[in-house]
């Protein structure tokens, strides 16, 4: 009801005004023009009254000419500030969007990150030979130092072997995609680069974010994993992918490369030119095959590029380091 009253108000004002300025400028008008000119007897006094509306008309005039000016410039201010409040609101808008994109990314994330341990406590095996059974995170460590491989090479009596470190020792890398172990780990590998690889193609993650992410993936990675990991990225089934995005956010950083076999291949090279491994492990080398298939030429894809082990603020160092390690490797083994 005030409002109303107010509105009513202001009408009954201005309608005052104007009709104080149109009695009053014709009164001083009249005034004025009988003061200051002429007026021969035989004119019309109602004539010179009806002209003296002449002036007020004009002042009238003038006066809503500038207020039609005055408006003009205060509906232009009024609409800088509804646009400035505009791209406020659009950036405000932004700013939401980009929060709840976010959210939705981390709830995916995190899914997917829980999916992935229970992955590893999902995974078992059962050796009837030996009457054990082993599960989760436990069999990273026993596949690789301790499970049974039972290898006929010929016709002759099968040949065992302890675990898939000695597997690459006797059969090389090359064999590693013919052998049943990895085959345990095939559905953990796939969700492992679904990880990463969504990550890597989210358009709302600058490079800075998504290595925040992918090592909170790495963090969860035993010392074990990584060294399958390693290998997984050589094989058939994760060179063409995997490989690329264990390089670009450094996957393998925290790897023990003394935890590594020395696949037959890279055996083969120290025997070929009669050194012992032993001479890199006196050198400070762990004479395993990081010393072989690690390298600072980017263009070499049959390797890990250095990034694979070093981050980008210490990747010059990591260059560094392995350009003197392939040095030393290609000196000992001219």
């Amino acid at each position: 009801m005030s409002k109303k009253y107010s509105i009513a108000a202001i009408i009954i004002l201005a309608i005052l005004v104007c009709l104080i300025l149109c009695i009053g400028g014709m009164f001083l008008s009249h005034w004025y023009a009988e003061r200051y000119f002429e007026v021969s007897n035989d004119e019309n006094p109602q004539a010179l009254l009806g002209d003296s509306f002449g002036a007020v008309n004009a002042l009238i005039s003038a006066f809503a000419f500038a207020g039609v000016i005055v408006a003009i410039f205060l509906e232009r201010n009024e609409l800088k500030l509804q646009r400035k409040d505009l791209c406020f609101q659009q950036q405000e808008f932004a700013v939401q969007n980009k929060t709840l994109q976010l959210q939705r990314f981390e709830n995916t994330f995190f899914n997917m990150l829980t999916l992935q341990q229970r992955i590893v406590l999902d995974l078992c095996y059962k050796d009837e030979k030996m009457g054990k059974t082993v599960q989760g995170r436990e069999l990273f460590f026993f596949s690789f130092e301790e499970m049974v491989h039972s290898v006929k090479p010929s016709d002759e009596k099968e040949d065992i072997i302890i675990g898939m470190r000695q597997y690459l020792a006797m059969n090389g890398l090359a064999c590693y995609d013919n052998c049943h172990t990895p085959s345990y780990f095939d559905h953990y590998f796939r969700h492992l680069y679904t990880i990463i690889k969504f990550i890597d193609t989210s358009d709302l993650l600058s490079f800075e974010e998504k290595n925040k992410y992918t090592s909170m993936v790495r963090a969860t990675l035993s010392r074990y994993e990584l060294v399958w990991l390693f290998y997984n990225g050589l094989s058939i089934a994760g060179k063409p992918k995997f490989k690329k995005l264990i390089e670009k956010y450094s996957l393998l950083k925290n790897m023990r490369e003394e935890l590594l076999a020395l696949c037959k291949e890279n055996a083969e090279i120290l025997t070929r030119k009669n050194v012992n491994w032993h001479i890199l492990l006196d050198n400070g080398y762990s004479g395993k095959d990081y010393n072989f298939w690690v390298t600072a030429d980017n263009a070499d894809f049959s390797k890990y590029y250095v990034s694979a082990f070093y981050s980008k603020n210490d990747l010059k160092e990591g260059i560094w380091a392995i350009k003197e390690m392939q040095n030393f490797v290609t000196h000992v083994t001219q």
